[in-house]
């Protein structure tokens, strides 16, 4: 493994040629400029030498007895320690087939005797800095792995807790939606065949009013909460079915008629001509009746709530105004949140999980959904469906 330079000098250069002269010429050049030195009279005696501290760079004598420079650029190229540090090959001849030769055994550089100072030190200074610079990009990449490595594991582990947790809440909560259907059935019966034995008391005719109010406000929770979790198990699977928009606002309309007489609200529908979108027909039901139940809510007893639709390339947008109360500007951006919807108030009644039942199942399918207050007194709400042009 090449060593770092010693603290004072710019570089450790081991320096490999067999004439005492040019040895003792390049040692003093180099340690008179900073550089540590060390060096070798013969191939093999280079050879053990860097095995036991390996230099920075290396400047190689070409002609040498017994091993040439080649043989030893090819050895120190063959080993894993040894193979990155450069080396510079140094030679008494200028013929181009040198030159080749001594960059095929592994070379860097081709400096010729007799020495220019200048360019001696260019050179080794050069590589050197190119050397570290390949040294310091192999580490860099080699941690930018191990980070990038780390990093995957990490979020893989993270994915796996939140998959683990997401499941156990989806769990969770379809065991207590079905399972508080057995008792609640009992206690539902129960309280049923007591009002009907206390008829005729004013007092029973109230209570057995709030009875019924509470009961279905119950029941509709604990439907809408288990819906939650089955579209949280089946995500966005429902989404490849196609319905026509129409027929659902058909039904819609007729099975939310009996809440908005109630509540003195009529709905004015001018949504026609909408085509197919893509969507479950139970699912784009359960998502436009719980945007009317909503609308309905906040609408004054004797008012109208209109719905209106348009249909352009690529989605079909519908609107639903209504009037009565608006919402308060800081629960806007939050409405659609399961937990948020109970903090507003709507003359109705409580909203419950219908708002985000709404925007669930209208983003899973690849629409949007948003509400927005009315001017002086009202909110409307904006639904996009992607649409599906009629079969040719």
């Amino acid at each position: 493994m090449m060593q770092p330079p010693q603290a004072g000098f710019e570089g450790d250069v081991f320096v490999v040629d067999d004439t005492p002269e040019n040895l003792r010429l390049l040692t003093d050049l180099l340690r008179q400029n900073n550089f540590s030195v060390r060096s070798a009279i013969s191939g093999k005696a280079a050879l053990n030498a860097i095995a036991q501290r390996a230099p920075n760079l290396i400047l190689l004598d070409v002609r040498m007895p017994e091993m040439d420079g080649y043989q030893v650029c090819q050895q120190l190229k063959a080993q894993k320690e040894t193979q990155g540090i450069p080396v510079i090959f140094i030679s008494g001849l200028d013929e181009i087939e040198g030159k080749v030769a001594a960059f095929k055994a592994g070379g860097v550089d081709y400096v010729t005797k007799p020495f220019h100072v200048e360019e001696v030190l260019s050179r080794v200074r050069t590589h050197l800095k190119i050397s570290r610079l390949q040294q310091t990009l192999t580490f860099q990449n080699e941690h930018l792995e191990q980070l990038v490595e780390k990093r995957t594991e990490e979020l893989v582990e993270a994915n796996g807790r939140l998959a683990i947790l997401s499941q156990t809440k989806s769990d969770f909560l379809t065991l207590i939606s079905h399972e508080l259907r057995t008792p609640l059935n009992g206690l539902l019966g129960s309280a049923d065949m007591a009002f009907a034995q206390a008829e005729g008391s004013p007092l029973i005719s109230e209570l057995r009013q709030m009875y019924g109010a509470s009961r279905q406000r119950l029941l509709t929770l604990l439907d809408n909460a288990l819906l939650l979790a089955e579209m949280q198990l089946k995500g966005g699977a429902f989404a490849s079915n196609t319905s026509s928009l129409d027929g659902v606002l058909v039904t819609v309309l007729e099975e939310v008629a009996p809440f908005a007489r109630d509540c003195g609200v009529k709905i004015i529908h001018r949504a026609t001509g909408l085509g197919k979108v893509a969507g479950d027909w139970v699912y784009l039901r359960k998502a436009l009746f719980c945007l009317l139940e909503t609308a309905i809510k906040f609408a004054q007893s004797g008012t109208q709530i209109k719905l209106s639709g348009q249909s352009a390339p690529g989605q079909v947008h519908l609107t639903i105004e209504s009037y009565g109360v608006t919402i308060p500007e800081p629960d806007l951006p939050h409405f659609f949140e399961i937990l948020a919807t109970t903090r507003t108030f709507a003359p109705g009644g409580d909203l419950g999980l219908a708002p985000a039942v709404a925007e669930r199942i209208i983003t899973l399918i690849g629409g949007r959904v948003q509400v927005s207050n009315l001017h002086p007194d009202g909110v409307q709400f904006q639904a996009w469906f992607p649409h599906l042009p009629p079969a040719r």
